[in-house]
């Protein structure tokens, strides 16, 4: 039976794992996180990310309700449902996918996704547990104790003692690695190249009115306007000028080999256009080249039990998948509200490696079934023509 109160640490400061954290303060669990960046801000991590149903109702059940209320009113304004386009940008009968929802056009209602921007996201989520979260502290190493603990081994040789470690380090997580080598996610085969426009740029306006899917031969690209409105109670947050979203999936035959190089990455995008997209290609031509990133889409294996122990995972670290789906980002935030949870159930009833074992069997399906969905949307892209 484990003594309580009870510490959990966890690896990886990402959406997921501050969701966490901020879950488990509610519930008077005691926690740090031990993130490996150096700081929040010190690599690109992109700019849009869609909130869905199931990911709104984990951050209301994980963050105190002005918080809440914050990330409501940061999101971006929508003004329409969206809309399915050719590159020359004509209309087409587009092929969403399944998980995919309209994007709530009230801001004052409760229905639809929501666009944020992942970084005023990752603010909010930060907020009020700055002490607990330790920038350039990542955890190389465990080892489970006979006790019951486990003994952190951080990026600079310290050593931390813990009750539980929740790995929710992303795609290429150490602690995956160790507690799970066979998990590891595939490589698709293909890739997604994101990045930003200023909305004041004298774009197509067909394209600065709402979301926006363009189907090509072998890509599709997503589009989405991002117009913001920060409260007054907004200060603690870094103000973010309204933007044009962008993101280009497809293989590797269609986008090239990964580079980091992003104007090499704008030329490479304008010259797949076909002749009479100008309207797409003016995007890339006036784009941010810093702002644009390359990163290969990995999807994980159908997860099957494993041992229970009191090291577990959340998020891309255990369930990495397309983003076609739409679904990763609010998969790894429903995994923090359920964990959480069931910690707090342990905080009860002491019996903490039943609540994680419990958990683990619950992610396990939900992880299988949102894996599943996000092939399938990324089928649905690929194969979507006019």
């Amino acid at each position: 039976m484990t003594t309580f109160p009870f510490h959990i640490a966890i690896a990886g400061a990402g959406l997921g794992g501050l969701c966490l954290a901020q879950a488990l303060k509610q519930r008077g669990i005691a926690f740090d996180v031990f993130e490996q960046d150096a700081a929040p801000d010190s690599r690109t991590q992109g700019y849009r990310i869609r909130i869905d149903r199931t990911g709104q109702a984990a951050l209301a059940n994980s963050l105190p309700p002005a918080q809440y209320q914050l990330f409501l009113q940061t999101c971006s304004r929508s003004q329409s449902a969206g809309q399915f386009l050719d590159p020359r940008l004509a209309p087409v009968a587009g092929r969403p996918s399944d998980t995919w929802s309209d994007t709530d056009a009230d801001d004052d209602g409760d229905d639809g996704d929501r666009s944020a921007h992942r970084q005023t996201l990752r603010q909010i989520l930060m907020l009020g547990i700055e002490d607990r979260v330790h920038f350039g502290q990542g955890v190389n190493d465990y080892r489970e104790q006979d006790d019951g603990g486990v003994l952190l081994t951080l990026a600079d040789g310290a050593t931390r003692r813990t009750d539980a470690l929740v790995g929710a380090d992303g795609v290429n997580s150490a602690i995956r690695r160790l507690r799970l080598p066979h998990a590891a996610p595939a490589d698709t085969g293909s890739a997604c190249i994101y990045g930003k426009t200023p909305l004041d740029a004298g774009l197509d306006g067909r394209l600065t009115d709402g979301t926006s899917v363009v189907f090509g031969p072998d890509y599709a690209i997503v589009v989405d306007p991002m117009r913001f409105r920060f409260p007054a109670q907004a200060g603690a947050l870094t103000p973010v000028a309204d933007y044009l979203y962008w993101a280009v999936i497809g293989g590797r035959d269609a986008l090239g080999q990964d580079s980091r190089d992003g104007a090499a990455l704008l030329q490479r995008l304008g010259a797949m256009l076909e002749a009479g997209a100008d309207g797409l290609r003016a995007i890339f031509n006036r784009a941010d080249a810093a702002s644009v990133s390359m990163l290969p889409v990995r999807s994980a294996p159908e997860l099957a039990p494993w041992p229970a122990s009191r090291v577990t995972l959340l998020g891309d670290a255990i369930h990495a998948m397309s983003p076609a789906g739409g679904v990763g980002a609010n998969t790894a935030l429903d995994d923090a509200a359920r964990l959480a949870r069931r910690l707090a159930r342990a905080a009860r009833d002491g019996d903490l490696p039943a609540a994680l074992a419990a958990y683990e069997t619950d992610m396990r399906a939900r992880a299988n079934a949102a894996v599943a969905a996000s092939s399938q949307g990324a089928r649905k892209l690929a194969g979507a023509q006019s």
